[in-house]
Formats: C-alpha cells, structure tokens, sequence
C-alpha cells in the first residue's frame, strides 16, 4: 500500500444527494472519490478500482452487498435509521392510505413507534434480493398499496407498478457511523499491514524455509529462503496448492493427520532438504500446517545423509543390450529372455563362468526396465573383506565399532534406493551377511550397524555367480531361502566355447575395432581347438595384447608374437572316437543311468567338434533346442571329463 496522508474512500451512490453529505463528512478523514450507479452496474465499477490504491468502498443497502462480492476492497455499508425514515415520512402524516416500507435484509427497530407518531400505517417489507424485491413488490400492487418507500431500487420498479415511490436518503447520522466504522477498518487493517511486515522481515532474515498453508492447503506464507530453496518466487506461490508447488510435499497428510513430522528428509527437483511439518490448532481444529526446512544441514548425520543421497549420481550402468554382441542363436534367446526378466523388479540370478559377461547383462536389465533413472550400485562380494562387507553393504552409525567414520556412512544397499542392486560372486557371501540379505529381500528395510532406525528401501537386486548355488544350498553352504529368494528370475549365460557363431564373430570384431583385422586368418586358424577358459574377456585381451605386438613387430607371425610375452595357449585334448563308455551301474534307477550314458555321449561329440552345438545335434538327430535344454540341465565339461 502507498503512503498517503489520508485514507482512499471510493463512495458508489444510487443518488447525487448522498455524495453531498458524504464529502461534507469526510473532511479531514478520506479523501473520497464519488462514483455513481447501483447494483450490478455499481458492483461493476468496484471490479475497476484500484485495490492497492483505494482502503475502503462505501455504499448503501443492496447495492453494497452487490460491491462486496466484486471486490477484495474492505466495504461500509450505510445504514437507514429511524431518523432517516421519519425525515422521508413526514410529509405523509396522517396520510390514510398504507406504506409499503421496503428494507434490505433487517428490520428497523421503532418503525411501530414512528407510524404511531404521524398517524400513518407502515407495513414493513424485508428483501434479500432484486428478485424477491420486485416479487414482494407485484404482492403489494395486487394488494392495492400505492405510496412505497425505500432506496432507489426499490422507488424506480415501485412506478412502473404506478406506485408512488418515496426515496429515503441517509442523512449526517447515518453517514457518520458508517464513516466511523471506515476508520476502524482502515486502522486495523493498517496495523495487520505493520504485523505482516515486520513478519515478513523476520523471516526473510531466518535461514530456513519458512512455508505457512491453512485450512485448505493454500499457501499463506513464503519467505526469501524457501523461494531460494524451492526456486520460485512468493509472488508465484502464494494462494497456490501446496502440491502444486511442491509436488511430493507431505503438508497435506499432516494437515489430515494432525500429527507432526520432525526433521524428514525430502527429495526435491534441484536439491535435499530436511522438513519438519507441524499442524496449527484454533482449539481442536488443525487450520493449517507452518513446514520449516533447509538445504544446508547443520547436524552432521544429515549432512552424511545428503552426501550419500548426491553421491548416488555417481553410480551409473554404462551398458545396454546392444553391447552384448552375439551371432550365436542360443545367446540370442538368453539375450531376449534378459530382456523380458527386465520388465518386471523380481530379483534376477545370473548365471555364468568368469568373463562370460555377467555384468554386462546385469547393466542391460537395469537400463532397460523403469529403474533405468535410478542408480546402479554393484560390488563384488569376493573382493572386500568379511570384516568390511557388512558395514560396505548396510551402513554404519558414526562411533559403531573401531574405526569407523564420526559421522557414520550410508551403506550401498541405500545408495541403490530406487535403483538396482548388483551383487557379484554372491555365492562368496557369509552366512551371516546372507540372513541379513534375506531380510532386505523379504521386508525391503535395513538398519544400520549400531543403528536403531528401520531404514525403507526400494531395492532391486541382481545377483551373479559362477559357482551352482543350489548344489552350496544342498551342502548347507549357501542358506536355501536366500537361494529361493534369489533365484526367482534364473539366467544362464554360455560360455563361449559353446557359443558356435560367436568365435569367428567375436574375433572378427575385436581385432576390428583393435585395427588388427589383417590377423584375423591367424587367429581363428590358431585358436580354433581353444577352450576359452577366460570366455570373451580373455578373448579381449588376447586381441589387445596382438595388436599392440604386431605393431611393435609387423613381420612375426601370431604364434612369433604370443612366445614373445611368455604365453601358451593349448588346445582341448581331441576326443578318441573309439573311447569305450563307462557305464556306472551303481547309479540306481535305469533313468539315471541313461541320463549318465547321454551325458557322456553329448561330452564326446561337443568335444569332436570343437563345441560346436548344431554339428553335434545334427549327428546325434535332435534339434539343437533339445541339446541346449540338456545342457542348462547340466554343465558339460569337455575337456575334463564328467558334469560339473
């Protein structure tokens, strides 16, 4: 509001006269602007003037009621007395005839009293609308009134009834008391405007975001930290719904709950905050909720918080499936059902020797399903210390155990919060990490070590090994529940010696991209009885070890080149075709002892021809679909002899 020596009044008359009485009353109190016009016409006027400029509206009867819902301006309204009604009436004293005296919404008190000394009859009429005022008016044409007083919506609809309309006009009286009430409401709400801004200047100097929302969860209050926290001004926020603004705010559930929530951490677009939420009561009803948080954490368990909240950007799954190059058509269909386990946040269990590409298809799951924005967390269970494991894992409370961290250390299964949780060689896990794991997976809740909060989690796990888990769950070596939980989703990965259409590729590939394409003839010419003991990340190497030599020594041959570095490289022993079969009688059924005679007639073919499983099918006359079940069923190994 702008500095004035005296307040704004905007008067909206029905009548010129009133303006006359009204600016002889207003001296040295307003300063007052005259408008004339009456309902809709004067409620149209107030929906023009100016709110930051005008402090009150004064006008009369309905036509007030009409201002006051166009405006947000504070209205008067002018009242009619006694007075003002006998000094219309007088000059109908000891008229024989009856008055219709028509009011807005009350009723004049002493209006008897005033009848009774003129010698008149008044019949009083109460109106609460222009309807129900030309209503009651054709009620009193029918009836035979033909003399109505009243304001001037009333005397103009009395003649075209032909009804003599007698206009009462508010006099000093009735001015001044509506003048007086003026000045009230213009010094109070002056002093709520002082209130306000020493309050807003109170809270623009505190550090914290202040939000204040009612009974509606409009937003009352915005001060300059929470437009700097939460990045917009007050201006844009004020009057809005909180989660309008806010859109995964808590203000609403605490102002249905009427309980508080003290020192929450909160997840904004551009930053974490720390929220306490508390609701107001007017006695027992909650009218509204005061929300104070920062961004700056001064305690240092929620600065180890956000830390650990920001520090998941740091944990992302570079690949997808299109770096699981194949041309093998069993990979292929382990590729695709990868692709379908991704649609769903069942834990996945992969399966597969050492350099298969494990990982690789444990990224490709993740950045294909909805948890492709949230963090890929991995760790190697075999790598870190039994001692360490469970604090790496779960967290640890500052001042838990010997060593650990003052202000403690979020563990990785929270930095996986809303992401995916890669576990490999978990087969190498403890048995006392493996209960604790199963929890996570039963209940999706930590606790810290030497902590006593429950910690929620929204986790989903993958796990990868090279070793037969339920065989370790048989032996007691791995918990059998654990395993069950685990492998909901299972997901073998072959290795490359029985991947027939992936040796030429993959080779062709790598020394490609190694610019070493011209050893491509050599290669596959000395590698081809090779059992890829290290599967495609041997494979890898051993290109990126050949093209660094053959630029170094451009005239050696490939095998001139691996002597250089000390390396030998043998290949699987060639199978005796006349090698008699063991038949082990001992084995029980007549089943298992057919089962034992296939496994060793697949062995002997895989090994003929070099693993290559579409030979060895077509000469054993079974699809290779049916040879590849047979070997998910059991890992056959070539070059030693027996099942794994």
């Amino acid at each position: 509001m702008k500095h004035k020596s005296l307040p704004n009044l905007a008067l909206i008359t029905p009548y010129p006269y009133l303006a006359d009485v009204v600016i002889a009353q207003c001296a040295g109190l307003f300063n007052c602007h005259v408008y004339h016009g009456s309902l809709e016409k004067a409620a149209t006027i107030a929906r023009t003037l100016d709110k930051e400029y005008y402090d009150v509206i004064l006008s009369r009867g309905g036509t007030a009621e009409y201002i006051a819902r166009a405006t947000d301006i504070p209205v008067v309204t002018i009242q009619m007395s006694v007075s003002d009604l006998l000094k219309a009436l007088i000059p109908l004293k000891d008229c024989q005839r009856p008055i219709a005296f028509f009011n807005y919404q009350r009723y004049l008190s002493d209006v008897v009293l005033l009848a009774s000394s003129l010698n008149i009859v008044i019949d009083e009429f109460v109106f609460i609308s222009h309807e129900d005022m030309t209503s009651q008016l054709e009620q009193c044409y029918a009836r035979h009134y033909t003399i109505v007083a009243g304001g001037c919506p009333v005397t103009e609809t009395a003649r075209h009834y032909q009804m003599q309309g007698i206009l009462i006009e508010n006099g000093v009286e009735s001015v001044n008391s509506a003048l007086r009430e003026a000045l009230a409401i213009v010094e109070t709400t002056r002093r709520k405007m002082l209130d306000m801004t020493r309050l807003e200047i109170i809270l623009s100097s505190i550090t914290e975001g202040i939000i204040v929302t009612n009974e509606n969860n409009d937003i009352q209050l915005f001060n300059k930290a929470a437009e700097n926290i939460i990045g917009i001004t007050a201006p844009q926020a004020l009057g809005k719904q909180i989660d309008a603004v806010i859109k995964n705010t808590r203000i609403n559930q605490v102002l249905l709950s009427k309980s508080p929530e003290i020192r929450e951490l909160q997840e904004l677009e551009n930053t974490s905050i720390i929220t306490s939420r508390v609701p107001m009561f007017m006695g027992k009803n909650c009218i509204g909720v005061v929300c104070s948080f920062t961004d700056t954490p001064q305690i240092q368990k929620v600065e180890r918080i956000i830390r650990g909240k920001l520090h998941k950007k740091g944990f992302n799954a570079r690949y997808t499936f299109d770096h699981i190059l194949t041309a093998d058509s069993a990979m292929q269909a382990v590729k695709k059902l990868a692709q379908v386990y991704a649609r769903t946040d069942s834990p996945v269990m992969i399966y597969g020797e050492s350099g298969t590409g494990k990982e690789l298809f444990a990224q490709s799951i993740h950045n294909h399903s909805n948890r492709k924005s949230g963090p890929f967390v991995a760790i190697n269970c075999a790598a870190i210390p039994e001692s360490l494991l469970e604090s790496e894992l779960f967290g640890y409370e500052g001042g838990s155990f010997t060593g650990a961290k003052r202000e403690g250390k979020e563990g990785l299964i929270e930095l996986a919060h809303r992401g995916t949780l890669f576990l490999d060689e978990i087969g190498e896990l403890p048995l006392p990490i493996q209960s604790r794991l199963l929890r996570v997976l039963q209940e999706y809740e930590i606790m810290h070590i030497g902590g006593k909060d429950i910690i929620p989690v929204d986790v989903r796990i993958i796990g990868a090994t090279n070793r037969a888990l339920s065989s370790m769950a048989g032996e007691g070596c791995f918990r059998r529940d654990l395993f069950y939980r685990l492998n909901v989703l299972p997901l073998t990965v072959p290795p490359l010696r029985e991947r027939a259409g992936d040796f030429r590729y993959l080779a062709s590939k790598f020394l490609c991209d190694a610019a070493a394409e011209h050893l491509l003839g050599q290669f596959i010419d000395f590698f081809a009885a090779y059992a890829w003991p290290g599967n495609v990340r041997e494979m890898r190497f051993i290109i990126e070890r050949l093209a660094l030599l053959s630029v170094g020594f451009p005239h050696y041959s490939l095998p001139e080149m691996l002597s250089l570095t000390g390396s030998t490289f043998s290949a699987a022993p060639a199978p005796q075709p006349n090698a008699p079969l063991q038949v082990n009688l001992t084995k029980g059924s007549l089943k298992e002892i057919t089962k034992d005679v296939e496994r060793q007639v697949i062995r002997f073919y895989l090994d003929r021809y070099q693993q290559n499983q579409e030979q060895a099918a077509s000469t054993l006359g079974i699809s290779k679909m049916s040879l590849w079940r047979k070997l998910k069923g059991k890992a056959i190994n070539p070059a030693g002899g027996g099942v794994e």
